[in-house]
Parts: structure tokens; C-alpha cells; sequence
């Protein structure tokens, strides 16, 4: 009883210091279309400090594998669903079918993140095809290093440009077809840019800056009004940040090593809080997934929570209990009982 109220209390505390700072009243994109205004409304007004959606990847690309495996341990799916353009030029996929429509109109939230393969040498023939997404420090194994410019992929008329514009057109296609479908997507590109493991972080943060915005400018004058911007923080780089009016919510990714203690990263999600009050805070990516206990009795309530895609769903203790334990709590949304597109 005594570890019941004081989970009350800490949760009735939580949501008052909230209450105190006010989340951005709409989308940062001023003309978000009516899926994304209603998407983002849902969020702040109903699940945001009151509830936690439990989340899944789609193992790098576009299926809901991972969600049907939770679904076949604990008989209900998770609330989000998030795919990833990294094979958007690849025939073996079709982005074109409505794999994304029918998980919405099942009640479920699209995500989309962006692991935006480039060339490794961007003056070399030959070199354009699948390439990678790592820097030199990062790349193991197979990868190959890439050694695109952040800065000039972001400016005009050089090579670098070219390349990335031929990526931007394929996805924003994408997006418009998705658009036309009426669909609302909660989309992260340019992830952990501040850990440098990526190309898109490999020149700091002025010049990751200037590549973010050049792509949320780019989408949105396509006429692509169906997203929520997520940037993903690393901690320690408030310069990084894009700013206010190109983020809608702060994701963190967390993987602590040999992490299987279901605790709800309270470090992290507080240091957020204070560094981005008007933002509604993720845990995008994590190898044990926070249980409803540890969540409420902090008070560290993530709008959703994500393992990553594959094996990572079901190791680092979550096992088909565990799934099962956790989306029978009241307080963790899954798919059936969403209500944003009613």
C-alpha cells in the first residue's frame, strides 16, 4: 500500500510540474495538414504526462514484423510503428503498398526514421549505389566508410547537393503518397547527428544545423504537411539542436551496456525536460524497455517507447512475459485503444 501511494504521489507530481510548462500548442510546421494538427493534438492533449505508448522498429525497412511477434506474445500490438527509409532505392522493397495506411487505420501511429545512405567516395565512378551511412571511426566489418560532407550536401549545386537531392526526391515522393493516403507520420531523420557516427554529424553541429534545416525546408516546400518532427538528442549537445520552429519532439536513444533492468532512463528524461520544456520527450530507440512500474513511480513518462528493430525487441529481458505484463497496464497504450482518427 505504502509503494502504491508513493507511486501516486511521484506520478500526481510529475504530471503538476508539467502541467507548469507549457507544451507548443501546435505543430512547428505552420502548415501542417489536418492528420498531423490531429496527430499532434492527440499527443499533447491526451497520451502526453498521462500515459506511455509502447513502440516498435521494423527491422530497417518498411513490415510490421516486430509488432506481430509482440502481438503473438502478449495478443495486443504495440501503439507505434516505426519504419525506415534506409532502403528506399532498393527494388526488393515496395514503399508503395499500404503497409503504412492499414497500420493506421488499424488504430496504430506511423513513424518513419532515416538512415540515408550515401556514395563512399563522392568523386569516385561507380561509387553511387548502395554505399553507407557510417564514418570512417565507426564503420566495422562489411560497412563502408562514408565520406560525404554534411555542409555541402546542404549546399546548392555541389556534388555532394546532387546526391542527396536524388535521396530527398525518392523519399519526398513518398511522403506525398503517403500524404494523399492521409496519413500522419511521426518522422526522426538525421539521428544521434552529436555521437559523429553518422556522416550527417561528422562536421559538427553548425553544419548538421544547416543540413537539418535544409532538409525540413526542401520537404516542406515539396508540399509535404504530414509530419511531426522528432530530433534525437545525445545529451550534451544543446548546439546541435535545430531549434524550436523544426522540432515538434525530443527523442532520446538509450542502450546503458548490459542493460536488462526495465528501468525508465529517469537521468535522461529529466535532464531533457529541463533542456527542452515546450518539447514532448521519446525514447525512440533502447535495448530493455522501460516498464510501466518504473515509469510511473519516477514520473519519466515517454510519449512512447521503442526497442530496437529485430532481436533487440525480444532480448535484454524483454521476453514474451515481460511484453505481455506490460501491455496489459492501464497506463501503456497499444494499438486498440487509440483514439486519434476517430
Amino acid at each position: 500500500m505504502k509503494r502504491r501511494l508513493l507511486a501516486t504521489i511521484c506520478l500526481l507530481s510529475a504530471m503538476v510540474a508539467m502541467a507548469d510548462t507549457a507544451i507548443d500548442t501546435a505543430p512547428a510546421d505552420t502548415l501542417a495538414n489536418e492528420a498531423a494538427r490531429k496527430l499532434y493534438a492527440y499527443l499533447k492533449d491526451e497520451v502526453w504526462g498521462k500515459r506511455v505508448m509502447a513502440g516498435c522498429q521494423a527491422e530497417w525497412n518498411y513490415n510490421t514484423n516486430d509488432a506481430q511477434r509482440i502481438y503473438q506474445a502478449a495478443g495486443k500490438y504495440p501503439a507505434v510503428n516505426v519504419f525506415d527509409f534506409q532502403h528506399h532505392d532498393q527494388s526488393w522493397i515496395n514503399y508503395r503498398t499500404a503497409t503504412a495506411l492499414n497500420w493506421q487505420k488499424a488504430g496504430g501511429i506511423v513513424g518513419f526514421m532515416w538512415h540515408i545512405h550515401m556514395p563512399c567516395n563522392v568523386f569516385a565512378e561507380g561509387e553511387e549505389g548502395w554505399g553507407g551511412f557510417y564514418t570512417e571511426a565507426a564503420a566495422t566489418g562489411e560497412q563502408k566508410p562514408c565520406y560525404i560532407s554534411p555542409k555541402q550536401a546542404a549546399t546548392e549545386g555541389t556534388p555532394e547537393n546532387k546526391l542527396l537531392l536524388k535521396r530527398l526526391d525518392n523519399v519526398a515522393n513518398l511522403l506525398l503518397y503517403y500524404q494523399q493516403q492521409g496519413v500522419a507520420i511521426l518522422f526522426r531523420p538525421l539521428h544521434e547527428a552529436a555521437g559523429r557516427w553518422f556522416w550527417w554529424g561528422s562536421e559538427g553541429a553548425e553544419a548538421y544545423k544547416m543540413l537539418y534545416r535544409y532538409m525540413y525546408d526542401y520537404l516542406t516546400q515539396k508540399g509535404i504537411h504530414n509530419l511531426l518532427w522528432i530530433w534525437t538528442s545525445q545529451l550534451n549537445d544543446p548546439d546541435w539542436y535545430p531549434g524550436d520552429e523544426y522540432v515538434d519532439i525530443v527523442a532520446r536513444d538509450g542502450y546503458p551496456e548490459g542493460n536488462t533492468s526495465h528501468h525508465a532512463m529517469v537521468a535522461d528524461y529529466e535532464h531533457l525536460r529541463k533542456a527542452y520544456p515546450n518539447k514532448m520527450l521519446c525514447l525512440a530507440e533502447c535495448n530493455s524497455v522501460p516498464s510501466w512500474e518504473s515509469m510511473q513511480e519516477s514520473g519519466a513518462l515517454w510519449l512512447f517507447v521503442a526497442p530496437w528493430c529485430g532481436g533487440g525487441a525480444f532480448a535484454h529481458g524483454n521476453d514474451n512475459a515481460f511484453w505481455k505484463q506490460l501491455l496489459q497496464q492501464e497506463g501503456v497504450l497499444t494499438r486498440d485503444e487509440l483514439k486519434v482518427f476517430e
